[in-house]
């Protein structure tokens, strides 16, 4: 099942998503932190922080910073809304 999603990407997709999480990563060199999607609150460690993509579109995505102590729920309630 895997082979397949990988499939159904294609390489502009994940070239958006390297660009995307390129640019989380400037914002965080130039800022020394990023702002939780989850919580609001401020992340200072950059190992500590989940890139999560969330589909608009078959072509877009929106790329989202959050602590990875609440990314699990984070995808868990955007799950839900998607329902």
């Amino acid at each position: 099942m895997e082979d397949e999603q990988l499939e159904n990407l294609d390489i502009e997709t994940i070239h958006e998503r390297i660009l995307g999480m390129q640019k989380l990563e400037a914002l965080f060199n130039q800022k020394g932190y990023l702002i939780c999607q989850s919580s609001g609150e401020r992340i200072y460690d950059f190992k500590d922080i989940v890139t999560i993509f969330i589909p608009l579109s078959p072509e877009r995505d929106q790329v989202m910073a959050v602590h990875s102590d609440h990314a699990t729920t984070f995808v868990q309630s955007c799950l839900r809304t998607m329902k």
